[in-house]
């Protein structure tokens, strides 16, 4: 009877261990997962944030120097502004390109369309810009407010990243807190087990030699 309630809290140590093994890698599951979430919210941090504000801050750029180049009317020819105006919205198609290459959000892609459609009307005007002068300013102030708007979007996002990536921290610290728990558990489970084996065979061993001899 002794030997077999020994047997029985046995079974049910080793079966607690089990239950802690899998814990245990089930936590290093969601923390491997966690990781490499961060990996990515990091990721997006720089290649659809930092990035495109950088894109942002180009076209912005190019979008004052050509209204700069409206005010030289009375001392540059109108061929070469036109040059000039053409050499700038080269740049700006490929700052629009990889802009669109990058993920935008639902909000990001309605300014981002308006953003395209105002600078095809630019492009009309700038043909004969010494006639439309007026016009080709609220043209580029109008682009310059959708560039803020881009801007604020990115400013939006980023802190949505950053929140994110500190409750992914935050979530980590606590189940390493866990699985140091779980392994602390584990280790006295394994002594438990160990003693208990001792202790099996320690009465075994005396239950045998208290055997009367025949």
């Amino acid at each position: 009877m002794h030997f077999s309630y020994f047997v029985q809290q046995k079974l049910k140590l080793a079966s607690a261990l089990i239950i802690i093994l899998v814990l245990v890698l089930v936590n290093n599951r969601w923390e491997n997962k966690n990781i490499n979430e961060l990996g990515e919210t990091f990721g997006s941090v720089y290649k659809d944030r930092l990035v495109v504000e950088n894109y942002i801050f180009k076209l912005a750029s190019a979008t004052h120097e050509k209204k700069y180049l409206l005010t030289q009317y009375t001392v540059k020819q109108s061929s070469e502004i036109k040059n000039e105006i053409a050499s700038i919205n080269n740049e700006i198609d490929f700052l629009l390109k990889d802009y669109q290459t990058t993920y935008l959000t639902v909000g990001e892609q309605k300014v981002f369309k308006k953003l395209l459609k105002n600078n095809n009307q630019l492009r009309v005007i700038e043909e004969n810009p010494e006639f439309e002068i007026a016009q080709l300013n609220s043209l580029y102030n109008k682009n310059i407010i959708l560039l803020n708007k881009l801007s604020k979007i990115q400013m939006k996002e980023g802190e949505a990243l950053y929140n994110n990536s500190r409750s992914i921290v935050t979530s980590n610290a606590s189940l390493s807190y866990l699985e140091l728990g779980l392994l602390i558990i584990l280790g006295l489970i394994s002594q438990a087990l160990i003693f208990n084996s001792k202790s099996i065979r320690g009465n075994f061993t005396k239950d045998k030699n208290n055997l009367p001899l025949n």
